[in-house]
């Protein structure tokens, strides 16, 4: 009877196991927020810089760069210094109501920035990059996730602390050469966010991915009427 006993107690134990690790393989498999891939990417190595090119209303201004400042499995910090000093008085003063309306709104993990009394714009910020994807925690910290080889249609959410849930989509994936990335064409995923009622600044962002540069193109619109475009061309990896 014992002998019973003690079989019907090991094939529970191993019944329940085995349980348990399918019932994590079958969440990682499906958790959209899971991003494996190559950590080790020429795009993220530390010290390589990405040249950032700014459009307000269809209006040129004065670019930057985003730099890697450090690479840790995947985890990349990056860091840009921006002069304003060629940028609008009304632009600067935008920036220092803006960005503070964002923050508190969205509760971003690893972002900081300031303005110095030169009018120098500085910006640190954390991106989990991969060969399948990147990943933001820009919302309450929470991760983001976008990977370039989904399909059109696919939706990428976020359950805030509030509850609310927040979703951007892919909208386009043409799978040929016809983005313009400084002289060349590149395949790209469109990525449409459109913000909640009570954002305090924007109405809507899209953004476009490619599986080698990353984060190519970002759109935002805001509340007041402008529309700022950001070009981001990483010249060294063509």
């Amino acid at each position: 009877m014992q002998s019973m006993l003690k079989k019907a107690m090991l094939i529970s134990l191993i019944l329940s196991a085995l349980f348990i690790v399918n019932s994590c393989k079958k969440k990682t498999e499906t958790d959209p927020n899971v991003l494996t891939g190559e950590t080790n990417l020429p795009l993220t190595q530390k010290d390589s810089v990405t040249n950032i090119y700014f459009l307000v209303n269809g209006v040129n201004l004065p670019g930057t760069t985003f730099k890697v400042l450090s690479n840790d499995n995947g985890m990349v910090t990056y860091g840009a210094t921006v002069s304003t000093a060629a940028y609008p008085d009304s632009l600067i003063a935008d920036l220092i109501t803006i960005v503070p309306q964002l923050i508190s709104y969205y509760k971003p993990k690893d972002v900081t920035w300031s303005i110095g009394t030169n009018g120098t714009l500085n910006v640190q910020f954390k991106l989990k990059i991969t060969s399948e994807g990147m990943q933001n925690y820009f919302i309450d910290g929470k991760p983001w996730t976008v990977k370039y080889a989904d399909p059109v249609g696919t939706d990428y959410s976020v359950t805030r602390d509030n509850g609310q849930t927040l979703t951007a989509t892919v909208t386009e994936k043409t799978g040929v050469d016809d983005w313009p990335y400084s002289f060349w064409q590149i395949k790209t995923s469109k990525v449409e966010y459109v913000a909640p009622t009570d954002d305090p600044v924007l109405t809507k962002v899209t953004f476009r991915v490619n599986h080698k540069f990353g984060l190519v193109y970002v759109k935002a619109e805001g509340k007041n009427g402008k529309v700022i475009e950001i070009n981001l061309i990483s010249f060294f990896l063509l």
